[in-house]
């Protein structure tokens, strides 16, 4: 009975052999004729039947037809399949898995040769659609066609997929990627001062302080007028709680670059934390010269001037003398009045700038008495925060 069975399951293999290879031949014949639809209907039946047989040339044909669903510019076609480059290569895979004989090898080679292409495409696209994962997904399918056994004899090292790959993980969070990647960039001397000021970010971000450092300065060695790897050393002292290290790198990039008016606007910032305000305050008045619509400055140089006012009232409330005082408090509000324009500037760059309204509205509060233009200005303000939240 046994016997039986066992040939009648070798009957129904041959069978499916038979029908497999039918299948496969239809599903090319399809494929020849550009209509994916029937091909892939013809070799997803043909392949059903794989535990009979290790048929090599089912899988490579059903690489070709999901490569090809890929490949199709029409929208019809390019729904057929959920990730049909993956489909494809894992179909190439499998056929040099059964091939016992050598014949899938050059077929496949032509094959992985232009997913290489079709990769690094999709790759772009997933990136330009805010997918990060996938798009590193699809850069390291490259490298790991690259590095393939079948490519060995003409080894290729692709430093820009590398390159991107890097930033993209670094896009997707994936910080451990993201500093692999980087380390092969600077490894293959390739990003430049990117490569450096990059990965010292990540490490940063990755809790690794002193490696993060320890890449800035020796990027600052090799690219020390680059403006990017600067940029990085800038925001690692300031943020750091260092900002006198940071302003001799701040003197380089505006000796480098004298027009960016960020680099004005940094310094500024400096000042403000060393208590120079006088410094500070000349600093943002030149990055608004370079650049009049830069927000930060203008909203700095407003807050610096109403901190000012708010310490010379706290003193003026301190004198006793009533005759003194009165006297002083006016100037007070003379002053108060000359720093309204401030915040009236950022509100036209920034209509809905939260800060920027409350401050005002108390500006207008303080100088209802002064003119009457005051008090309207302040219940429109205040109707407009009372409406944003």
């Amino acid at each position: 009975m046994k016997k039986l069975s066992f040939i009648l399951v070798m009957l129904l293999c041959v069978s499916a052999v038979f029908a497999q290879k039918s299948k496969v031949t239809g599903a090319q014949n399809y494929l020849t004729s550009g209509k994916l639809d029937k091909a892939k209907e013809a070799i997803d039946k043909g392949i059903q039947n794989e535990k009979c047989v290790a048929y090599p040339k089912a899988y490579l044909v059903k690489g070709r037809v999901y490569q090809g669903i890929f490949e199709s510019p029409l929208p019809a076609y390019k729904d057929l399949a959920k990730n049909p480059l993956n489909v494809a290569y894992e179909a190439y895979l499998k056929a040099l898995e059964l091939d016992q004989k050598g014949k899938m090898k050059k077929p496949v080679k032509a094959q992985m040769t232009n997913m290489i292409p079709d990769f690094t495409n999709e790759a772009v696209n997933r990136y330009n659609e805010g997918d990060f994962t996938g798009a590193l997904a699809a850069f390291e399918r490259v490298l790991e066609i690259e590095g393939l056994d079948m490519f060995k004899d003409n080894p290729v090292v692709d430093t820009a997929v590398i390159f991107n790959a890097a930033m993209t993980a670094q896009k997707a969070n994936n910080l451990e990627a993201a500093a692999k990647y980087y380390k092969k960039s600077i490894d293959y001397n390739y990003g430049g001062a990117k490569s450096y000021a990059n990965l010292a970010n990540v490490l940063k971000n990755s809790g690794k302080a002193e490696e993060s450092l320890t890449y800035l300065h020796k990027g600052f060695e090799l690219y020390p007028n680059d403006s990017w790897m600067l940029v990085e050393l800038i925001n690692y002292y300031m943020l750091g709680g260092e900002p006198q290290k940071a302003a001799e790198f701040l003197d380089k990039a505006i000796e480098i670059d004298p027009t960016n008016g960020s680099f004005y606007r940094a310094k500024g910032t400096l000042y403000e934390k060393t208590e120079d305000f006088a410094k500070a305050e000349e600093m943002y008045v030149k990055a608004l010269e370079l650049n009049p619509k830069d927000f930060t400055s203008q909203y700095n140089l407003g807050l610096l001037k109403l901190n000012t006012v708010i310490d010379h009232h706290k003193e003026v409330n301190e004198i006793m003398d009533a005759k003194k005082y009165n006297e002083a408090i006016k100037g007070v509000y003379s002053e108060y009045e000359k720093v309204v324009p401030y915040f009236e500037k950022v509100l036209e760059m920034k209509p809905d700038e939260k800060s920027a309204l409350i401050a005002l509205k108390e500006l207008y509060f303080k100088l209802r008495n002064e003119n009457e233009s005051y008090l309207k200005k302040y219940n429109e303000i205040k109707a407009k925060l009372d409406g944003m939240e």
